[in-house]
Formats: structure tokens, sequence, C-alpha cells
């Protein structure tokens, strides 16, 4: 810390001597502001915005100017013109989250599961909520997950891959305009097998997270394709999902 020393004589015949001491106020608050900063106990919280307003400049996007795609220059998850609607569709609304999804009847809605965890790899329901779980009918174990949280943890490290990501399966993916996080994890233990293909998004002060999740065994030939198929089947429900903010 820096102190301003300033001497001020009335003359010499007085004999009179001033000093005079001050502290730089820009610098002090400097110090403080530092300080204040070293103990920011999580991440900093990176939210998505719709369109144009983020990705353009981010990871994945194409560079400044390029118009290649809309919502900030990534693709979508959505197909155009492939929601459900009509007879064939339920529409599923969470208004505390500000999300909707239109999803297929040939899928069943499962309820809720008491302190069910709210994304594939949480452990416990935590300080998120299940929202919404659709199954494939069949015999393969396939189900579609939406869970949502506003918890600090959850924002700070909501795209955050688990551990054993397929790394070269990361990307950035639209849905409703808004950017989501992808990556899949596959995990093989004897005969068994589990596929989850995974997106992570903060949007409205909340993480959204969108599973797709396929298992069972024997992942080769017949086995293999239902469950490609499966996944297929869940696929469609992505492009019924929108955001009501």
């Amino acid at each position: 810390m820096r102190n301003l020393t300033v001497l001020l004589a009335t003359g010499a015949l007085t004999g009179t001597l001033f000093v005079a001491g001050c502290q730089p106020p820009d610098e002090d608050k400097a110090n403080k502001d530092a300080k204040s900063e070293e103990t920011v106990p999580h991440p900093p919280i990176e939210t998505s915005e719709r369109g144009e307003d983020t990705g353009a400049n981010g990871a994945g996007g194409p560079a400044d100017g390029s118009e290649e795609h809309a919502g900030g220059g990534y693709e979508s998850a959505q197909e155009e013109g492939q929601a459900a609607s009509g007879d064939n569709a339920a529409t599923y609304t969470s208004k505390t989250f500000r999300v909707q999804v239109d999803y297929p009847t040939s899928l069943e809605k499962v309820a809720a599961e008491q302190g069910g965890a709210w994304h594939a790899f949480a452990k416990g329901q935590g300080d998120g909520q299940q929202l919404l779980v659709l199954k494939v009918p069949g015999e393969v174990d396939a189900r579609f997950q939406l869970g949502a949280s506003r918890g600090t943890q959850a924002l700070s490290h909501c795209k955050d891959p688990p551990e054993g990501a397929d790394q070269e399966s990361k990307q950035t993916l639209t849905i409703d305009e808004v950017p989501f996080a992808r990556f899949d994890t596959n995990q093989v233990s004897g005969d068994t097998y589990k596929t989850i293909r995974s997106y992570r998004a903060t949007y409205t002060e909340s993480c959204y997270a969108i599973d797709l999740i396929a298992s069972g065994s024997g992942g080769q030939g017949e086995a293999a394709d239902r469950q490609t198929q499966a996944l297929e089947t869940l696929g469609t429900v992505l492009d019924g999902v929108r955001f009501t903010e």
C-alpha cells in the first residue's frame, strides 16, 4: 500500500510546516475487490441465451459474421416440423421451470420416482427435480429423462461431462435455439450395457438436464439394432422441447 505525503510550508519567516497524508481511494478499492474474487466458492456460471446472443464466438461455433445456422451459430438437435402433434401427441408443462415437451403418445409416461435422480449421473435427488420420464415400450429398457435444478452447485457445474464420457462425442447443439452441451457415455459390464446421450444447458437461472438412456444385455446383432432404434425414437422427443420464456 502506497501513501502520498505532502509537505506544506507557509514561508521561511514563519517556520511553520504542515504534513498531510492520503491513500488513493481507487487503489484501496481495487485491493478489496481482488481479495473478494479470491474467495468465490464456485466456478462462474455461464448462462445460455437464445439465438445469436451467444454461441457464434464460442467453441464449436462458426467464425464471426457467419450466417450458417440459427441459434448463435450452432446446429440444432431438433428436426424442424417433426415434433409430435395432433391426436398422436401429449404435452408436459412445467410452469416452475418454464419448459414444455410435446411427445408421442406411443411412449409411456413414467411417474417421477420419489427421491429419483434429476439426471443420469446425479446421486439421489440432490438439489434438482425430476420433471418428465418417458419409456419406449418393448424389450429394450430405453427412456427419456428431463430434470432441472436451480442449486448453486448444479448451475456452476451444469455442463461438466462425467468421468468416462466419450470425448469425441462432445459438441454444442441447440434445443429451441438455446445452446446445449452434448456428450455420450457408454457403460459396459460383462454382457450388460448402458448408453447415455446427454444434453445440458443453463438457461432462465436453471440447469436443464436431458438424458436419452438405453440399457440391456447382449449388445450385438438384434439387441444392438433395438438399442439404436430405441435411441432414435427417444430422439424424436427432443423435437418437441421448447421453453416458455
